[in-house]
């Protein structure tokens, strides 16, 4: 029982190390030409969103 808190207690950290690792190697390497096209996107969803409330009341 000592041995899997000792695993918990040094693999935890380093496995969410790992994940924000990866996470911010993943968004550095996104590619740039598409944010202005998902930006529109979501302005798009976000106003359709408040079309249908704007019917629902």
């Amino acid at each position: 029982m000592e041995n899997l808190w000792a695993f918990v207690i040094i693999g935890g950290p380093i496995v969410l190390g790992l994940a924000i690792l990866y996470g911010g190697i993943s968004y550095w390497r996104r590619n740039r030409r598409l944010d202005p096209l998902s930006h529109q996107s979501a302005q798009k969803v976000r106003e359709d969103v408040r079309e249908e409330e704007r019917r629902a009341n």
